[in-house]
């Protein structure tokens, strides 16, 4: 039941000027690192956390949110400006993102970023506040057999959808699925695929696959644009002042609406994914552009779309507010960031789990606050960034192109300390340019090396449990809607694609 005194208390705490501050700084903190590829936004807030000590709530969970939010946002920056994501969240943005700043529209692309990003973080808050409790009570319900129904459906859905071409598709998740099963077996803890590398025990690191698949083809394509120019350095520099004096187009109110459709889906499967432990930013972003991409009736999905664009980072955000539903209501962190926030409110003092909205009601609503308050200064700070980042793209690729491939050397050595990161990231390079040799989508590779842990630890603990009984994957009423959807969502694809068979055949 709502409780107006307590509303009231964490009202006056959070709408004061030491609090704004905290989130002021979160915020700009997480938007800086957030946009630098390979420092994940995990990290300022694990750095962080030990104020939790010396703080109070309302300070220490406003820098960790403001950190939080701009982070997850911040890692659209360079996706749409360099095609190299910040943050892994960001990966489905570079699509769209990277092909409209291309096409001249990148001060458009980052705004829509930016304003998508807002859109499905207040809404999932706003879910967070109102539907805490009954979509918290059916995380629980998801068990090995339920989600394993779900992370074959996610799949299903990028790799059907993600191409014209199912058979790339597949091909693209299998290599992803490979590159997921390196290290060590989740159940028996047996090597695999290491091929002797000491390094690949622990498993082919995310981060620096992203960095490598996404930037490492750019960066190639661009340096070697340079060498060839025929331009000399004079050339170069006029160019660069006409370039950074030329005023370029912003999002218009009717183009950031008529993406409705985009921000619906993606907050929505944002919101309610994200309420589950496991899927993240990455899969929530992938699935939403995976299901827009087919109801959409823009035919540049993938070449420069800004519905593309406002879907995946809509989706990416909208898990800030819908993490902390398991997180409270169950006191299950679905991410590491969701981890290191259960463990800063701990420290606080608040025990997260069943009763913390009847036992710490205060500190509930001080929270809903703060998710609420971060969201305007996201906003402002994001928009003083975009001018900036928007002229970046204008400078000449001799001058920013080899100071982007400092930062991302810098950027993948600094996440673990450890030089064998930057080869990882030149082999990704190395598949990435496969790709785009052949044309192949990198959807279904990244979504598959995310979910096949996932998948692979709850089939095999479903089918421990079952003693290998497999209708045990079909017992529950989700498992049988999960499925139903996934074989629907088949049959709708092979349909369409027949239909444009017989239409070419008839032409």
């Amino acid at each position: 039941m709502f409780d107006m005194d307590a509303m009231r208390e964490a009202f006056f705490t959070v709408f004061a000027l030491d609090t704004a501050l905290f989130i002021m700084l979160g915020v700009v903190v997480g938007i800086s690192v957030g946009a630098i590829p390979g420092l994940a936004h995990s990290l300022p807030i694990a750095l962080v956390l030990p104020f939790s000590f010396i703080l109070p709530l309302h300070q220490t969970m406003g820098l960790l949110i403001g950190t939080y939010k701009g982070g997850t946002y911040g890692g659209s920056i360079t996706a749409i400006s360099f095609g190299t994501p910040g943050t892994s969240g960001a990966a489905a943005t570079v699509a769209d993102g990277y092909a409209l700043t291309k096409l001249g529209k990148g001060k458009k692309a980052l705004q829509m970023g930016l304003y998508a990003s807002i859109t499905g973080d207040v809404l999932s808050d706003l879910a967070l506040i109102f539907l805490v409790v009954p979509i918290g009570m059916m995380a629980p319900r998801f068990g090995p057999a339920e989600l394993s129904a779900l992370y074959f459906l996610a799949l299903s859905l990028v790799v059907v959808f993600s191409t014209e071409n199912p058979g790339k598709g597949i091909l693209a998740a299998g290599i992803g699925f490979f590159l997921a099963i390196i290290g060590r077996d989740i159940l028996t803890g047996g090597i695999r695929f290491t091929f002797g590398l000491r390094y690949l025990e622990a498993g082919f690191p995310l981060v620096p696959l992203l960095i490598g698949f996404f930037a490492v083809p750019n960066i190639i394509k661009q340096i070697h644009g340079v060498i060839t120019a025929s331009n000399g350095p004079g050339k170069i520099v006029e160019d660069a002042k006409e370039l950074l004096l030329k005023k370029e187009e912003g999002l218009t109110l009717k183009e950031f609406f008529s993406s409705w459709r985009g921000l619906g889906v993606g907050t929505i499967v944002g919101t309610l994914l994200g309420a589950l432990p496991g899927p993240g930013a990455t899969l929530c972003a992938y699935t939403a552009y995976s299901v827009t991409s087919q109801i959409s009736k823009d035919e540049s999905y993938g070449k420069g779309a800004l519905e593309g664009v406002a879907t995946a980072e809509a989706a990416n955000n909208a898990t800030c507010g819908a993490t902390f539903i398991p997180l409270l209501t169950f006191g299950i962190p679905g991410s590491s960031i969701a981890a290191l926030l259960m463990a800063a409110l701990i420290m606080e003092g608040i025990p997260v789990g069943p009763r913390v909205v009847i036992d710490h009601t205060v500190a509930v609503y001080t929270l809903f606050l703060l998710l609420l308050l971060a969201n305007p200064f996201n906003l402002l700070f994001g928009r003083l960034l975009i001018p900036v980042y928007s002229k970046l793209t204008r400078i000449p690729a001799s001058i920013l192109w080899p100071v982007i491939t400092l930062v991302i050397v810098i950027g993948t050595y600094a996440l673990n300390n450890r030089p064998f990161d930057i080869v990882i990231c030149l082999i990704a390079g190395v598949i990435g340019y496969f790709f785009k040799w052949f044309k192949l989508p990198d959807g279904p590779l990244v979504l598959s090396f995310l979910v096949t842990p996932l998948f692979e630890a709850n089939f095999r603990q479903a089918i421990t449990i079952s003693r290998g009984d497999i209708t045990y994957f079909f017992a529950s009423g989700i498992s049988q809607v999960l499925w139903i959807v996934t074989i629907v969502t088949i049959i709708i694809f092979v349909r369409k694609r027949r239909r444009s068979s017989i239409k070419l055949t008839e032409g």
